[in-house]
């Protein structure tokens, strides 16, 4: 399944179109559409707004390993950028706390990545951004999503619609663009499909084992070990080779958390 946020419905509609979605008439909270292998949702302006909302469909919902949750939506930009070019979030700020999140994409795709800032409210001079988009829903929708699925599963593209202090947001070309970049976005979504679906199948028998067996010795916390998944996956990726070299890294039981703590900073040094 895909799920796909959105905050108004004019970024919604051309969407909604695209996929043949028909509206959910039995959910009484939020406006949502889905087909077979789709799921739409309506969040409202705001990180609040977006958090809430996406939590709301996603906690409702089975999750399955293969699916993906996507923002889809505008964003403003400073004024070197052309209007109407799509980015894949590589790098969330929110303003309101400083605090800066990283997606995780794994996949090739064709999309040029940049970063986005997160306001609680519509920017009006580009001095305030630190980072070369804005809007006000993506660091709501990252962190209510990591929640629920983990974080090479979690995607964000953001298309402009405005240059901070140029230009004004007309509805009509918000829909525009969304529109005229639906089969790259589709691409995209398949090619990640496509990942997930694979995903169990870039390791082998035997690595996963060692995952496991490495796991086990050094007593790993669940997110101890989804951080070791996640290294040795991106190894895989990022490489090409097998993982088997850290068989040499294998403990016997440790005794305390700093000789675990020690053991698992090498071991994840060696990956990076």
């Amino acid at each position: 399944m895909v799920y796909i946020s959105v905050s108004m419905y004019v970024e919604a509609k051309p969407i909604i179109e695209y996929y043949g979605l028909k509206k959910d008439m039995y959910d009484r909270f939020y406006q949502i559409f889905k087909s077979d292998n789709t799921t739409l949702i309506i969040t409202g302006v705001g990180k609040i707004a977006c958090a809430a909302a996406t939590s709301h469909i996603l906690s409702k919902n089975l999750l399955f390993d293969e699916d993906i949750v996507i923002n889809i939506g505008i964003c403003g930009a400073k004024d070197d950028v052309e209007i109407g070019t799509p980015y894949l979030i590589n790098k969330i700020k929110d303003a309101s706390t400083g605090k800066d999140y990283y997606t995780d994409v794994l996949l090739k795709h064709e999309f040029y990545e940049n970063s986005i800032e997160t306001f609680d409210k519509p920017v009006e001079d580009v001095s305030e951004l630190e980072e070369a988009l804005c809007d006000m829903e993506s660091s709501g929708f990252y962190l209510s999503a990591s929640k629920y699925v983990e974080q090479h599963r979690i995607f964000l593209i953001k298309l402009v619609s405005d240059r901070i202090g140029v230009d004004i947001v007309d509805k009509n070309v918000v829909s525009s663009i969304i529109e005229k970049n639906l089969d790259k976005i589709d691409v995209f979504i398949k090619r990640a499909q496509d990942f997930m679906k694979n995903e169990n199948e870039i390791f082998k028998r035997d690595e996963l084992g060692l995952i496991d067996e490495i796991s086990y010795n050094l007593k790993l916390t669940k997110s101890q070990r989804e951080m070791l998944y996640k290294a040795c996956l991106h190894y895989k990726v990022r490489t090409g080779k097998d993982i088997l070299f850290l068989k040499d890294s294998v403990v016997g039981t440790v005794n305390n958390k700093k000789e675990r703590g020690k053991y698992f900073e090498q071991i994840i040094a060696y990956l990076h």
